[in-house]
C-alpha cells in the first residue's frame, strides 16, 4: 500500500495542481496589466510568455530526476520541457523581427501541444478524471475561438483587435487553469482520503 501511495504522489508532482495554479495566476496577471497598459499588450505578452515557459521548462526538467514516475510520464515531461524552451526561444526571435501574427501562432501552438501532453498524463494517471477533462476542454474552446478570429481577421485587422483577442483568451485560459488546479487538488485529496481509510481498516 505504501509503495502504491508513493508512486501516485510522484506522478502528481510531474504535472501538479500547484503548477496549474501558477499558470492561472500568471495569465490573469497578464490580462489585468495589459488592460492598464493596453498599447504595450504585445510587449507584455512576449515577456510574460517567455518568463513562464522558461520557468515551466526548468520545472519540468527537475521532475525528470524524481523516481517512480514510469516510462511514459517521464517521456512526456522531457518532451514538454523541450517544447517550453523551444517556444520561448522562438517567441524571442519572432519578436525581434516584429512578426506579431507568427508570435501569436507560436504561443497558441505551445498551448495546444502542452495541452495534449498534459491531457495524456491526466488520462493515464488521474482517477475520477472526468471533471478535470471537462474543465480543461474550456481552454481548448477558448483556443479554438481565438485561432478562428486570428485567421479570419489576419492581416486586415488593426492591432487593437489582436490585443483584445489576446486579453480575452488570457482571461479564459486563466479561468480554465484555476478550475483544473482545483479539480486536480480535489482528486488528490480524495485519493489520499481513500488510501488513509483503507490503511486504517487494515
Amino acid at each position: 500500500m505504501n509503495r502504491i501511495t508513493v508512486e501516485h504522489n510522484e506522478q502528481f508532482r510531474l504535472f501538479s495542481w500547484q503548477l496549474l495554479l501558477i499558470r492561472g495566476i500568471a495569465a490573469l496577471a497578464f490580462a489585468m496589466v495589459a488592460l492598464l497598459v493596453f498599447g504595450a499588450t504585445f510587449t507584455l505578452l512576449t515577456w510574460f510568455f517567455v518568463a513562464y515557459v522558461f520557468f515551466d521548462g526548468i520545472y519540468s526538467a527537475l521532475r525528470l530526476s524524481e523516481q517512480g514516475s514510469g516510462a511514459c510520464p517521464r517521456v512526456l515531461i522531457a518532451i514538454k520541457s523541450l517544447v517550453d524552451f523551444a517556444a520561448g526561444i522562438a517567441v524571442i526571435l519572432l519578436t525581434t523581427t516584429g512578426s506579431q501574427l507568427y508570435t501569436l501562432l507560436t504561443i497558441f501552438a505551445w498551448i495546444a501541444i502542452v495541452g495534449v501532453l498534459e491531457g495524456i498524463w491526466v488520462i493515464r494517471n488521474v482517477r475520477n478524471k472526468e471533471l478535470v477533462l471537462i474543465i480543461g476542454s474550456s481552454a481548448y474552446l477558448a483556443l479554438a475561438v481565438a485561432l478562428q478570429m486570428v485567421f479570419a481577421l489576419a492581416p486586415a485587422a488593426s492591432p487593437d483587435v489582436y490585443r483584445w483577442i489576446v486579453i480575452g483568451f488570457s482571461a479564459a485560459f486563466s479561468a480554465a487553469m484555476f478550475g483544473m488546479s482545483w479539480a486536480l487538488r480535489r482528486n488528490m485529496l480524495k485519493q489520499e482520503g481513500k488510501t488513509s481509510a483503507t490503511a486504517v481498516a487494515h
